[in-house]
């Protein structure tokens, strides 16, 4: 991790511990203000999203800090407002160093009144990104997102859901959104989920995601002929380094297919915050005909005021 990254996760950290218990995982907001401030490591073994033979691997930094405002109305319905501002910072790659502005808004409710087992939650957010040196994925990311949870016992919760997903570009010309079109994604998952909280307070989690809709991923070099089976494709410098001539280009390149995405994880306070330590894996398979595999690890500290 590069200095000033580390620099920063490490005075949120401490900074964290000083201050109030996060409601991470308590019960709702109730009506008012509240304020974030996030700090998050994350290391990706496949961070190009490609096969074996082009992967890459990198550690990431992000912070973020935000909030927003709840209102509760009655015992049955809860609406929340909300903004974050975040950045990201690569060891390796810091051509996909970014700023994120998000803007949210989530509803959640109760149809009988009387059942305090199950509640249905509404979420809408939209959030722009800003790259360093990464023009072509330059956006916006629309996501709508609804979701059933149920108490399953005294200690487990359960949620089923269906979100979709839109990639848009924002302030650019038809010959600029021409040339970056393998960035413009979509894509609608299903996902199944549930939580333990132990009688110590850690939480244990675990969520399964059926992913269908667009993938990306980033090749060196022009694909052979009879692998051309793709929707889009754009000239990704992002993964380039300084090299001697000839250099080769690294393409991204848009196709459809499945992805299969399971994650589990552990979160537990810890003074004044809460640690998130997570796993996923996923599986992705495209209309070429290719495999995608990824993983990655994070570990994640959240102080709540």
């Amino acid at each position: 991790m590069k200095p000033m990254a580390l620099i920063i996760a490490v005075a949120i950290a401490l900074g964290a511990l000083a201050s109030p218990v996060s409601p991470a995982y308590a019960e709702p907001y109730g009506s008012g203000w509240y304020g974030e401030i996030q700090a998050v490591y994350e290391r990706d073994d496949n961070i190009s999203r490609t096969y074996n033979r082009d992967k890459v691997a990198d550690n990431v930094a992000y912070i973020s800090i935000g909030g927003g405002y709840s209102r509760k109305y009655g015992d049955s319905a809860q609406l929340i407002l909300s903004a974050y501002l975040a950045q990201s910072k690569h060891d390796e790659y810091d051509a996909l160093d970014s700023m994120a502005l998000s803007l949210g808004a989530d509803y959640t409710f109760q149809l009988d009144t009387d059942d305090n087992i199950s509640w249905y939650k509404i979420k809408l957010q939209a959030t722009h990104f800003k790259f360093k040196d990464s023009d072509p994925r330059e956006g916006a990311q629309l996501e709508a997102d609804l979701s059933l949870n149920k108490r399953l016992t005294l200690a487990a919760t359960g949620r089923v859901g269906y979100r979709v997903k839109d990639y848009v570009f924002i302030g650019k010309s038809s010959a600029e959104e021409a040339n970056d079109a393998a960035f413009d994604t979509s894509s609608q998952e299903i996902y199944l989920g549930v939580d333990y909280r132990s009688r110590r307070q850690a939480t244990f989690f675990a969520e399964y995601v059926f992913r269908h809709g667009d993938i990306l991923s980033t090749v060196a070099g022009l694909v052979p002929g009879w692998r051309r089976n793709y929707d889009a494709r754009t000239l990704d410098r992002a993964f380039e380094k300084s090299c001697t001539a000839p250099c080769v280009a690294s393409y991204a390149y848009r196709t459809r297919g499945d992805t299969n995405l399971v994650t589990l994880g552990v979160g537990f306070p810890v003074k004044k915050v809460n640690i998130d330590v997570t796993a996923s894996h996923y599986k992705s398979k495209g209309d070429n005909s290719e495999s995608y595999k990824n993983t990655f690890y994070k570990v994640g500290l959240l102080w709540n005021f």
